[in-house]
């Protein structure tokens, strides 16, 4: 390392002083020792911070992202290393002024949200009736026939329900204050009675009681990792319910993108448009179907 200029040496030793891990400070210098050879092998001049303009950064990223493909994970990872390196420097007077300012991350595409399919949701929900308990077949239920936020579950009051023979609703206060309502299906409706029925007599307002108060957001958690591990299906938490109630709303039942963003709470539509992209089974079906 020292081959190429002292200061990289000396932001090692910075980084041992900030008691950085052998790991970090490892990865920091392997990825300064790229750019510094970029530097090198493009400009045909030895690495100096001194020398370094804003144009540098720029067509580094784009030799990382057009020529050498790297993920725009690893390219942001290196940017990063570079920018704590450039403002080391600045802070140390080896360097005027940092060439990384307002370089822009590589956006990275965001994939679109896991669901369950129909199978799936089928065995999860049937592992959570097998149990027994009330309170958990409620909590599975709900989150999947309504797309509530854990938050927004937890929070729910008796006040919040209404419920007739043939229909039902509850009321939800989402973020931003921002009441919406949710209709309640045949099977939720049923679910929440099994388990009003038997609801500990509590003093408080909330719907869900476990064994110590009101359910907590972690309550809910392991509720439905339980589930999700008896039913063999892993990586699955409550917001993966969430968006098993969205992709169905549009797949399956074929709701509007209005009427789903209002379902779920969504200010902008744009945020509901994630749960249209394509997953692998669309693409594979895609291209079979080609003659």
């Amino acid at each position: 390392m020292d081959t190429l200029h002292p200061s990289l040496e000396q932001f090692e030793a910075e980084l041992t002083r900030q008691g950085k891990a052998p790991a970090t400070r490892r990865g920091y210098l392997a990825d300064l020792r790229d750019f510094a050879a970029w530097v090198q092998q493009t400009y045909g001049e030895p690495f100096d911070p001194a020398r370094l303009v804003r144009e540098d950064v720029r067509a580094y990223r784009a030799h990382l992202l057009t020529v050498k493909r790297q993920k725009p994970a690893t390219i942001n990872r290196k940017l990063a290393a570079l920018g704590t390196f450039c403002r080391w420097a600045v802070s140390e007077g080896l360097l005027q002024n940092d060439p990384t300012d307002s370089i822009e991350n590589v956006r990275q595409a965001q994939p679109p949200p896991r669901a369950l399919d129909a199978t799936d949701l089928r065995r999860l929900v049937r592992r959570a009736q097998q149990s027994g308990n009330p309170l958990h077949v409620a909590v599975i239920t709900v989150l999947a026939n309504t797309g509530l936020r854990v938050s927004e579950l937890c929070g729910m009051e008796l006040r919040d329900i209404e419920m007739s023979a043939r229909k039902g609703k509850i009321t939800v206060i989402g973020k931003g204050e921002k009441p919406r309502e949710i209709p309640l299906n045949a099977e939720t409706r049923r679910a929440l009675r099994e388990y009003l029925a038997v609801r500990p007599a509590a003093d408080e307002l909330q719907v869900f009681i476990g064994q110590r108060g009101p359910l907590t957001e972690s309550g809910v958690w392991r509720i439905v990792r339980k589930y999700a591990h008896l039913a063999g299906l892993e990586g699955i938490s409550p917001h993966s319910l969430r968006h098993t109630f969205a992709t169905r709303l549009l797949r399956e039942a074929h709701t509007d993108l209005t009427t789903v963003a209002d379902l779920l709470g969504h200010a902008d539509v744009r945020t509901t448009t994630r749960y249209t992209r394509p997953n692998q089974a669309d693409r594979e079906r895609a291209v079979e179907a080609l003659l």
